[in-house]
């Protein structure tokens, strides 16, 4: 929740920091989401543009993946 409303009202570190705490926490795909609402809000309208919080957040939860299973296992 605090990711989503970061990425509407508070600067964009705050959402990054939040994608990183799901990332490796849980198997979280919202971490997807708010990249794309940050790419989406963030991004300028003009051509082409590389939605970097969205690739950012694919690549959190592909590396976190491995680290989860190993520390986080019941």
């Amino acid at each position: 929740m605090v990711g989503i409303a970061g990425a509407f009202f508070l600067p964009w570190w705050v959402p990054l920091v939040c994608m990183m705490g799901l990332a490796l926490r849980y198997p979280a795909w919202e971490v997807l989401v708010i990249g794309l609402v940050m790419d989406l809000l963030w991004l300028p309208g003009q051509g082409f543009e590389v939605p970097v919080f969205l690739i950012t957040g694919i690549i959190l939860v592909w590396i976190c993946a491995p680290l989860r299973n190993q520390f986080l296992r019941p």
